[in-house]
């Protein structure tokens, strides 16, 4: 008889350090994002307050897919363990089944030891008689030595059979023996898996507490965020109107209206909008267009560094003093149009100064110098430098 042990101690080690993770969304963080807080250009404490936010709920973020995955992680431990079990429920009852069969081979054994041994008892007394008597007892010389060759045959049998039996004990033995040992490699993966286990729930606590404290940070500086933002005014469309307010101070001055005649040191040829803009923009803070290109090309000037602020080029939509307005190119303005703002008004506007724009109706035209006010700051985009 053989039965099969359920063993899984080589397999299953496969499975206990073969983790796959899997990255859940089961922790949700309720922050709103930092993109529906604007700051006033230039307001360093509302844009502190800003990265503190998005770098906590990001922290958050991070932390919180690291317990997802730990969760997943305990979850398979937890399948390891009861398959573990499962296996070594099966190994006790294979052990208990060999036991109810050693006991039976063991009986059987005994009740042909037993018969042999009153075989051989009474072969030996047999063998005592006188040799007369057991010739006197014979029907014939056959007859005796018949009965003498199935005495040896009955013997040898049962030999065979004791022999046979020892072999059937032996290997129920040695089966009872393996099944033993892979129960005990069982309960010691199941205890390598339980210990795991544990290890895992300290780092999911870790990771839950973590991402907790970031979230909690993340929404004390959307507290101060709050407070801080600034919300654009609510008037952000027209032309304006032509506006006295400002000085032409372009060193190109006298040369206009004229279109393209030279390429000015500013960017852009002269008595064009570019070469107008990038000069207010060098003489307020140092830093000269190497950008070049149409208007369009402005949106892209981030990331140069400027000499009187010590800060670095960026855009936004977010009218400010002293940057470059830039409007996108239209089928009336293939290169779009920049000019240089003043200034900006309580309800959203703008007050610029410009060159080369096309507003004959308020004074303004191709080549020239103009001002306005009151100018619309929606879709423009903003240059800064500071």
């Amino acid at each position: 008889m053989k039965i099969q042990i359920e063993n899984i101690h080589n397999e299953g080690k496969k499975v206990i350090y073969g983790f796959v993770v899997t990255v859940l969304a089961v922790f949700a963080i309720s922050i709103t994002s930092v993109s529906a807080y604007e700051c006033r250009p230039g307001d360093t404490e509302c844009e502190e307050a800003k990265t503190k936010m998005q770098e906590n709920q990001n922290a958050a973020s991070n932390f919180t897919k690291k317990a997802n995955s730990v969760s997943e992680i305990i979850e398979q431990l937890d399948g390891e363990i009861a398959e573990l079990n499962d296996m070594i429920a099966a190994n006790e009852k294979k052990i208990g089944e060999l036991n109810a069969e050693i006991a039976k081979t063991e009986k059987r054994l005994a009740e042909e030891q037993s018969a042999l041994a009153e075989i051989l008892v009474n072969m030996h007394f047999e063998s005592d008689a006188e040799p007369i008597r057991v010739l006197a007892g014979a029907t014939s010389i056959s007859d005796l030595a018949e009965k003498a060759a199935r005495e040896e045959v009955v013997k040898q049998e049962i030999v065979a059979s004791s022999e046979k039996i020892k072999v059937i004990k032996a290997d129920l033995n040695g089966q009872k023996e393996e099944v033993e040992r892979a129960l005990e490699a069982n309960e010691s993966d199941r205890a390598i898996v339980a210990s795991k286990k544990e290890d895992q729930k300290e780092l999911l606590a870790a990771y839950e507490k973590n991402a907790d404290d970031a979230a909690a940070t993340a929404r004390y500086w959307e507290k101060q965020l709050q407070s801080l933002a600034w919300t654009p005014p609510s008037n952000t469309t027209g032309f304006g109107s032509r506006w006295y307010g400002t000085s032409n101070t372009y060193p190109y001055r006298d040369d206009c209206p004229r279109d393209n005649l030279q390429y000015s040191a500013y960017g852009g040829a002269v008595c064009q909008c570019t070469s107008y803009a990038s000069y207010k923009a060098g003489q307020k803070w140092g830093i000269v267009n190497t950008w070049h290109g149409h208007a369009a090309s402005y949106t892209g000037a981030v990331g140069y560094y400027v000499p009187n602020s010590g800060a670095y080029t960026y855009v936004n939509s977010s009218p400010a003093a002293n940057t470059i307005a830039i409007w996108p190119a239209t089928s009336e303005s293939i290169y779009g149009h920049v000019a240089w703002v003043e200034s900006v008004n309580a309800d959203g506007s703008i007050n610029i100064s410009e060159y080369n724009v096309n507003w004959p109706s308020i004074g303004c035209y191709l080549g020239d110098y103009c001002s306005r006010n009151g100018v619309g700051s929606a879709g423009v985009s903003f240059l800064h430098f500071e």
